[in-house]
């Protein structure tokens, strides 16, 4: 099926929002940015948490404990860069299936 499926195809597949009440959409959008504002914000307290950890591991001559606090860091800088980049990265794959299929 896939191998049948050639480039420059258009499967005339479209997103709709009529399925749903008035006012929904503008509802769900609302919710989604303030989910993205809420990570941002716990993803930056996670840092300056990592941070301490990380420092307090250093200066108590405790290396697995700065080792997690190095964890905790990265994880949740990458987390800030996801949510905070999440138009952009939603923006480009859109883009990317959209030269797939057209």
């Amino acid at each position: 099926m896939l191998d049948e499926l050639m480039a420059g195809t258009d499967p005339g597949v479209r997103p709709t929002w009529d399925a749903l009440p008035p006012g929904v959409r503008t509802f769900l959008v609302d919710v989604v940015g303030t989910l993205m504002n809420i990570g941002i914000l716990a993803a930056v307290a996670v840092v300056i948490a990592g941070a301490i950890v990380w420092g307090f591991g250093s200066l108590s001559n405790r290396p697995g404990v700065g080792s997690v606090g190095v964890k905790i860091l990265a994880v949740a800088a990458a987390v800030a860069i996801i949510c905070a980049g999440a138009n952009a990265l939603i923006g480009f794959f859109a883009g990317q299936g959209a030269a797939v299929f057209s």
